[in-house]
């Protein structure tokens, strides 16, 4: 069996069936390439505000409408209520110390509460995979993508015209032949392998292990009066030292949940075990405990003995990874959608000549060092929560910034993902969280995140009379209309036109 296309995209999850669907608006014919069958599992569930907006711009930019009802909640549940879906309003993260009880005091030391939406309608989703990428496949095949399943690739073989790939589908022989080729296929993923690739080391990122599965049964976190938003609709983090848990709930029953500690700790709760693992980790953790006394494994747990990885070349003359092939650094900060997504509108333009490699290399290796810098530095704070608190105000601060700049038609603001290149933010966020893992005085550290923030806080974070709980309020966006080059009447006419007041 031999086929030709002018683009191959090897990988079948989200980000390589929205690549075929953009690659194949563009003109070109495009083949899809994947070794397992769908529906099947995958990780990497939860989406945020900027991502959404760029899953909004690609579907705009390549007419594909079908993708908009994916970028909100109340929409996605109108369209498709048969795609598994999870409320998200915000990030809910809690503070443990392993062996007690969680417990806080009135001033919420403890925790941390940072919404993301103003209401259910608009708010973002936690995206179950299965039938997510399951959709999207279905899609790209809808608009003339052609689509292998159960497709092992063996050989990666590039010449003057092109390149060839060769491998084995139900058992018998398979050939592509393309003028490009797209690796979709994850960490350590097809190219890498393939073409022998060497690592690189992400900065500051301390080694991690990951267990995880998905549950069924899972009960409720407790919630208290006056929450900017349901504490379970959101992406759950339990933070403790050396590690973090996080807890997603589907409105399919289903509840996706696991762990990523440090390599010692990890080691120390034999999270290699599995079950067992996890069980230990539990008993460490009597509030999580009983939150999951009921709960029932679907399928088995995943242990992932290293996650944090980085290919030395992410680009070649005939080929390209996807920034979640190039790199992956912690799922801490569910920063895995936006890369991937702003991956793929770069890539679009690189199909089309707008840019060169050498810089899509560039923006992504940078993006992903800064992610790996800033994931480091919350690491070495884990066990200090007011410190973490603080750091994550970096994260929240350039995200909130970048959506609203461009919202507002000013993406010259916001170029690159957590505004790594940012003459001032970017290279002030790389000297705290350096000075972070140096262990610098603390109250040196969180003097300089306030004053790094302060230009491009539009979302009202930092304020102690909010007590570690930040609703979304059109309010200061308004009063922080002038950080971006605008009014409070434009940002008022923007909230309305995108449903957001």
């Amino acid at each position: 069996m031999e086929h030709e296309a002018d683009i191959a995209v090897v990988g079948g999850g989200f980000g390589g069936a929205l690549m075929a669907m953009v690659a194949r608006r563009l003109g070109p014919s495009v083949v899809l390439i994947e070794r397992g069958r769908h529906p099947r599992f995958a990780i990497g569930e939860s989406s945020t505000p900027l991502a959404n907006l760029l899953l909004q711009q690609i579907a705009e930019e390549h007419d594909l409408p079908q993708l908009l009802p994916l970028r909100r909640w109340g929409e996605w549940q109108r369209e498709h209520p048969e795609i598994g879906c999870g409320l998200k309003r915000g990030f809910s993260f809690f503070h443990h110390t392993l062996g007690q009880a969680f417990s806080d005091d009135d001033q919420r030391r403890n925790q941390l509460l940072v919404a993301a939406s103003p209401r259910d309608e608009v708010a973002d989703t936690h995206w179950f995979r299965a039938d997510f990428d399951h959709y999207l496949v279905q899609e790209a095949q809808r608009i003339g993508v052609d689509y292998f399943d159960q497709t092992e690739l063996a050989s990666f073989d590039e010449g003057p015209d092109g390149v060839t790939l060769g491998g084995q589908r139900n058992g018998e022989p398979v050939r592509f032949r393309a003028g490009f080729v797209i690796d979709a296929t994850g960490p350590r993923g097809w190219l890498h392998r393939t073409l022998g690739l060497a690592r690189r080391e992400l900065p500051l990122l301390p080694a991690t292990s990951g267990l995880f599965a998905h549950f069924k049964n899972v009960g409720a976190w407790p919630s208290a009066p006056g929450e900017p938003y349901p504490v379970e609709a959101a992406a759950v983090h339990h933070v403790f030292d050396g590690g973090w848990v996080w807890v997603l709930k589907f409105n399919n029953g289903i509840t996706s949940a696991g762990v990523a500690a440090t390599s010692e700790r990890a080691a120390k709760l034999g999270l290699s075990e599995g079950e067992p693992g996890w069980q230990r980790l539990l008993a460490k953790m009597p509030s999580l405990a009983e939150q999951f006394a009921g709960a029932e494994p679907v399928g088995e747990f995943v242990f992932a003995p290293e996650l944090s990885f980085c290919s030395r070349r992410i680009t070649g003359e005939r080929w390209a990874m996807l920034p979640s092939s190039a790199g992956f650094v912690d799922p801490l900060l569910s920063t895995g959608f936006p890369l991937t997504l702003l991956g793929i509108q770069r890539l679009a333009k690189l199909l089309v000549a707008g840019i060169d490699r050498a810089d899509y290399e560039r923006q992504t290796n940078g993006e992903l060092d800064q992610v790996a810098r800033l994931v480091g530095a919350l690491y070495a704070s884990m066990g200090d929560f007011e410190q973490f608190a603080a750091l994550a105000q970096l994260y929240f601060a350039a995200v909130s910034y970048s959506e609203t700049a461009h919202r507002l038609a000013k993406p010259e603001l916001a170029e690159s993902f957590l505004l790594c290149d940012h003459p001032e933010f970017g290279a002030a966020t790389r000297e705290i969280c350096e000075s972070v893992v140096r262990l610098a005085k603390r109250d040196e550290v969180l003097a300089k995140i306030r004053a790094v923030i302060e230009p491009f806080n539009v979302a009202g974070l930092a304020e102690p009379a909010k007590r570690n709980w930040y609703s979304v309020a059109a309010d200061d966006l308004f009063a922080s209309a002038a950080k971006l080059g605008s009014s409070e009447a434009a940002v008022r006419e923007m909230l309305l036109r995108e449903k957001l007041l």
